[in-house]
């Protein structure tokens, strides 16, 4: 439930950074609906605005698709933490992994920056700037989840490991 709501927020936060940046007020593409554009008036044309809908649309797709990766090293277990279970190396190494998140990339990037996919799904390329704060929410959401495993070895029958899945 709370990775659900945290990579939500990640999302949301890139597609609001995205319209903030390029001078649309928060509430002129939040909760107007059909009226999106003429009430209240924005100066940029129709087009514009669909050109820039896809994009935000873009940047939210990519974030949560990144938060998601940096949430599966978070979650592969429920207690040992990321350096005890690493990836890398021992016997919970799994090269797939990286396979996977190269291959997640290379679709990311396909859909994103390919003409083709730009018209077939209405995406746009995406400034990085409006990714990288997905990557500090996602070390930080790393933390919390290094320090909720720490809380539950530490204290094995406290109200934490009671609840943890």
């Amino acid at each position: 439930m709370l990775a659900g709501n945290a990579a939500t927020f990640v999302g949301f936060f890139s597609y609001c950074y995205y319209w903030i940046d390029n001078g649309v007020p928060f509430y002129s593409f939040m909760f107007t609906f059909e009226h999106f554009g003429k009430d209240p008036p924005l100066p940029q044309s129709p087009e514009e605005l669909r050109r820039m809908t896809s994009t935000a649309q873009s940047a939210y797709y990519c974030s949560t698709c990144i938060f998601q990766m940096i949430n599966f090293f978070a979650t592969r277990t429920r207690y040992a933490s990321i350096i005890q279970h690493n990836p890398f190396w021992g016997k919970s190494r799994n090269w797939y992994v990286f396979l996977a998140i190269i291959g997640s990339t290379g679709v990311q990037l396909l859909v994103t920056r390919l003409v083709w996919f730009n018209n077939t799904f209405q995406t746009q390329p995406i400034p990085v700037k409006y990714i990288v704060p997905t990557i500090g929410f996602g070390m930080l959401w790393l933390l919390i989840d290094e320090l909720r495993k720490l809380c539950v070895r530490k204290w094995p029958k406290g109200i934490l490991a009671k609840i943890a899945w």
